[in-house]
């Protein structure tokens, strides 16, 4: 089996397995809200110190939910850009570079639509878990499938990538959000 076959393969697993756990983590925390709202809430007194309320929550089923969309959706970009790439007799550099042009544009567009799925206030905090996620995913993925050793390097590259198109398509959603 081919190593971009078998990348394509595990990254649709993995998006399974992160969908499955984003619903019992939504299922848990309806629960949990639907148990809270039921029991009475205490009195505060005079001596107990003031409750600041919360200003918001990161949705981590949400978020691993969609780290796993974009980890496969990049899985089969490349899969496809290797079968382009390779039917034309292209070397390795314009597979990596075309790899990295064409990913660029989907994690933008990843985190772009992310963006838009969270209140306007929590985009920055919730783009951060987005992109350290699809980091470490697609650091894993290629040291797995494609035997690419873990290095700084690597490390510092997918760091770099994920948070300029995070920035990119976090500050397009943000503009066009209400």
């Amino acid at each position: 089996m081919s190593d971009a076959l078998l990348s394509s393969i595990l990254s649709a697993v993995i998006a399974g397995v992160f969908t499955l756990v984003a619903k019992r983590m939504e299922t848990s925390h309806a629960h949990d809200d639907a148990k809270a709202i039921a029991s009475p809430t205490p009195a505060i007194t005079a001596t107990s110190p003031a409750i600041k309320p919360f200003a918001g929550a990161i949705n981590y089923g949400s978020a691993i939910k969609h780290i796993g969309i974009l980890q496969f959706l990049l899985n089969i970009v490349g899969f496809l850009v290797g079968i382009i790439v390779g039917a034309t007799g292209a070397g390795t550099e314009t597979l990596i570079l075309m790899a990295l042009f064409i990913g660029t544009i989907v994690l933008i567009a990843g985190f772009f639509w992310s963006a838009l799925s969270v209140e306007k206030s929590m985009i920055w905090k919730y783009l951060v878990v987005v992109a350290l996620g699809v980091a470490i995913t697609t650091l894993i993925i290629n040291s797995i499938i494609l035997q690419i050793p873990l290095s700084l390097a690597s490390l510092a590259v997918a760091l770099v990538q994920n948070f300029s198109c995070m920035g990119i398509g976090g500050f397009i959603a943000r503009a066009i959000k209400k």
